[in-house]
């Protein structure tokens, strides 16, 4: 009671601090009034953002209040017929300030703006995307874009806005459960996901096991996730590709943040290392979490650790009008330590150099050098077994993309290569009590090439395509011993007859096209209707022995007995806005068929073997569903209820029994979770406050069950299993509220959130177990609850510096 009387309070003070806000049109006279005008003039302009000099594509525009239906192109320009007369013209976009004009249009006219980044301010409740009719118009399906202001009007876990949690609202996105890592898009497997930081490869993107990502909110500027169908430009996964940009420093005056919390605390400074020429922006965080294990009941969760940072370096230099070069680098880390009985560490770190720029009228050139070095590692600490194994991937990537456009079509093309380096499987001894000896596997390396090209094109106001074309190699290279077996039995070790060491060079390699197909036909102006087909292979995957994925997975190259992953994956879909785009409603149905599909054998060995395939077994995977969603963009009260059913299934199709799942029978995924329905309500309390209310419901992820057990002498209990997957553990049912109010204490700028994750207390389940029972002697399944309580949380940041204009 004392904490529910304790947050009313601070709620009806929060709703009692003022703010008004008006904007001024900026004017703009083109000619005189005449007699006799012309019936129509044109109004046209390139749009640039401010801090960098750079074009802004998608900047909507608003004539008279209205959505002209009208945006600027991939180089920022704009075109619009007008009547003479005075016009009200407002310039949008979802990350930038609005820039409201009046117009007084007698001849032909050219408006060219620079736009400035919207702050951390609570301007108003928008949740749309960076065109208001964009869901409509958009030639490609299954495309989601978000903002950092969007996702912090989102209830989140120990108040600290995250990308993957907000994703995971959205339909078609969902995990396993708490306490796992990664996301699932439309019935994949998490590593089936491209995640990218500005283009650049990021293999590890979460934080205190899954609960957190590794991205902080406060230096990234948009995301984009794409989930019916890829660009040619991007590929290597075989379901979702996920691209992830970081902010810009502000080119024009030093500013920052410092924030506090139940979870982290937070620091982040950008500003001109030479005035509108040079930016740079850092940015870290660092946990603030074992205070809140320390108050357990549990004695192992108080005798454990959780630790983890991530820190952000961009610099940004406009080398010419149009022209821009970046640096970037994000470091990772987490350490978990649970009692004395188990624990990870992992460290990530992606760099990368790239070069944007406009080459003439319609020609744009993009470039990019990024390195990567992913380290994790399994922590066994008690006894004289105690003992570390650590495992990773070094890579180097090489993007090379150009783009010629107009006002109707859009021609991309260009290359792509990453060289990945598997860094050997180590074991180590923990602790000076530790009798373990080193071991240490080596791990494979491989060149992914791939070229692509693209043709976006624009038949009208009523139809669109996007047809692509990506064709990808990839080839296993040595030194590597593989091991031969016999070709007339099952790949078990007792099959093995031999070994060949290959020298530097070619040990296996594939390749194949990726044609990609995306087709809109709008029904009326406001709506449409899509399909699309996009075939994708993937030449690196995640080994895991668990249910779900966890920071230590292992990241493993295709080999001679590892075949590339390949789907085919069709998407067909209705929008519709309505209201000037104030609400949104889409259908979206899906299919995917895969090929090479990876599963585990039954308590497989994935760490330290050198003959990993031993341990995998291999078929053909099918998911297929359907999204609903209605959506309100604008207004006091915002939000969106999203409904998704989705199957995923997997089928071995191996002659032997050791490489069968359920004799080669259909079975549902890890991941199989037919049901989840998300409900998100955002309503602006003026002048200064944002409540925000989520439901999530999801059906339970499958189990295989213990459906029998065998009292054997000595007390020895036998369990009988069912066949895989055959049971789900119960239904998951989450509610969350959370109030954040800006300009607290400081008028330069200062933002207090309080939430609480969980409303309701529910248990929801993480995991089944079975244990004998004391009196029948029977093993009885009991439920594992990771966050089975309430759990409030307070943050507090205040920004500093910046202009005072």
């Amino acid at each position: 009671m004392r904490l529910i009387s304790s947050f009313l309070f601070l709620f009806c003070f929060l709703v009692s601090l003022p703010l008004l806000a008006q904007e001024e049109s900026q004017v703009y006279v083109f000619g005189k009034n005449q007699r006799n005008p012309a019936s129509n003039y044109v109004l046209t302009g390139k749009i640039l953002v401010k801090s960098t000099g750079e074009p802004l594509a998608g900047v909507g525009v608003h004539v008279d209040g209205l959505y002209s239906g009208v945006s600027t192109d991939k180089f920022g320009f704009y075109y619009l017929t007008l009547t003479p007369g005075t016009h009200k013209v407002t310039f949008r976009h979802i990350s930038y300030i609005p820039i409201p004009t009046q117009v007084d249009l007698y001849e032909n006219g050219v408006i060219n703006l620079e736009m400035t980044e919207k702050n951390f301010e609570l301007e108003g409740v928008v949740v749309m995307s960076d065109q208001p009719d964009r869901n409509v118009r958009e030639a490609i399906t299954g495309i989601t874009k978000l903002t950092t202001q969007e996702l912090r009007a989102i209830p989140a876990f120990l108040g600290e806005a995250d990308i993957f949690k907000g994703l995971q609202l959205l339909p078609g996105v969902s995990s396993v459960g708490e306490g796992t890592s990664g996301i699932n898009v439309r019935g994949a497997k998490t590593d089936q996901n491209l995640i990218l930081m500005n283009e650049a490869l990021v293999l590890s993107s979460n934080h205190a096991l899954g609960f957190l990502s590794a991205f902080n909110t406060d230096v990234t500027e948009t995301f984009t996730l794409y989930k019916g169908n890829l660009p040619a430009n991007l590929g290597g996964r075989s379901g979702s590709a996920l691209n992830i940009l970081m902010r810009p420093g502000d080119m024009n005056s030093w500013k920052g943040q410092i924030g506090v919390g139940t979870s982290n605390g937070k620091i982040l400074l950008e500003g001109p290392l030479a005035k509108d020429k040079v930016s740079i922006i850092a940015g870290g965080r660092i946990s603030n979490v074992n205070w809140l294990l320390n108050q357990a009941r549990d004695i192992d969760l108080q005798n454990s650790r959780l630790n983890f940072y991530d820190g952000y370096l961009g610099l940004n230099w406009k080398i010419a009008q149009g022209h821009t070069l970046e640096a970037n680098t994000l470091l990772t880390g987490d350490e978990f330590l649970f009692s004395d009985q188990f624990g990870y560490d992992w460290t990530n770190r992606v760099s990368s150099l790239r070069y944007r720029g406009i080459w003439g009228e319609n020609i744009s050139l993009n470039a990019l050098l990024a390195d990567g070095d992913f380290t994790n590692a399994f922590i066994d600490p008690e006894g004289v077994g105690a003992a570390r194994v650590e495992n990773g991937m070094r890579y180097q990537q090489g993007k090379l993309s150009a783009t010629w456009a107009n006002d109707q079509i859009a021609i991309t093309g260009g290359m792509e290569a990453i060289n990945y380096q598997g860094k050997p499987e180590r074991l180590e001894p923990f602790g000076a009590e530790s009798s373990v000896a080193t071991e240490q596997i080596g791990k494979e390396k491989g060149w992914e090439v791939s070229g692509f090209l693209s043709v976006e094109y624009e038949l009208g106001e009523s139809t669109g395509f996007v047809a692509g074309l990506r064709y990808s190699t990839y080839s296993q290279r040595g030194p590597d011993t593989v091991y031969q077996y016999n070709p007339n039995g099952p790949i078990t070790v007792e099959n093995i007859t031999g070994q060949e060491v290959f020298p530097e060079g070619k040990i296996a390699s594939y390749a194949g096209l990726e044609p990609r197909f995306s087709l809109r036909q709008n029904l009326n102006s406001t709506t449409s209707v899509k399909l699309s087909y996009v075939r994708l292979f993937q030449y690196v995957q995640s080994i895991s022995n668990t249910f779900g994925p966890t920071p230590i997975d292992l990241w493993q190259l295709s080999t001679s007995y590892i075949a590339p992953q390949r789907s085919d994956n069709f998407s067909l879909g209705i929008f519709k806005n309505s209201s000037d785009n104030k609400w949104e409603y889409s259908l979206d149905a899906f299919y995917r068929i895969g090929e090479n599909q990876v599963e585990y054998r039954d308590f497989a060995n994935i760490f330290l073997n050198p003959h990993i395939e031993t341990e995998l077994v291999f078929g053909e995977g099918k998911a297929y569903g359907a999204e609903f969603m209605i959506k309100k963009n604008l207004g006091v009260v915002t939000g969106w209820l999203a409904y998704t059913y989705s199957r995923s299934f997997f089928r071995s199709q191996s002659e032997f029994e050791p490489e069968q799942i359920n004799q080669n029978e259909w079975f549902p995924s890890n991941y199989d979770k037919p049901h989840e329905v998300n409900f998100i309500l955002s309503r602006k309390m003026y002048p200064r406050g944002l409540f925000n209310f989520s439901v999530n419901y999801s059906t339970g992820r499958p189990v295989s069950a213990v459906t029998a057990s065998y009292l054997l002498g000595g007390g020895l209990v036998v369990p009988d299993y069912s066949a895989r997957n055959q049971y789900r553990i119960p239904d998951y049912f989450r509610v969350d509220v959370s109030y954040t109010v800006e300009k607290v204490f400081s008028k330069k700028g200062d933002s207090l959130n309080f939430s609480i994750y969980n409303l309701l207390g529910r248990r929801n389940a993480y995991s089944v177990f079975w244990q004998k029972d004391s009196d029948s002697q029977q093993l009885k399944p009991y439920r594992l609850a990771i966050l089975g309580a309430i759990f409030p949380s307070i943050s507090y940041s205040i920004q500093f510096g910046g202009s005072n204009d």
